[in-house]
């Protein structure tokens, strides 16, 4: 299996992308976390008055959290054949 590098985000919108991401598949079930240190990253995340997130208040876990779960978006699972 070949290892590829995570394409980080350069901008705002890349990065709010990522966290929407992560929050849909949250809300549908599809991303579960095993400890509190992600999902305490995730709680106290804070918005701006205008509805955008405070890039101050966002964790290193947490911004790993949805580079990765973004990075994995396309990813094929091994066939169970």
């Amino acid at each position: 299996m070949k290892l590829e590098t995570y394409d980080t985000p350069h901008t705002r919108e890349e990065f709010e992308l990522r966290f929407h991401y992560l929050s849909v598949q949250m809300k549908h079930g599809k991303c579960h976390f095993n400890g509190n240190i992600t999902m305490d990253g995730l709680k106290n995340m804070r918005k701006l008055p205008n509805g955008r997130i405070d890039f101050l208040s966002v964790n290193e876990m947490a911004r790993l959290m949805a580079n990765q779960i973004y990075h994995m978006r396309n990813m094929k699972l091994p066939d169970d054949n």
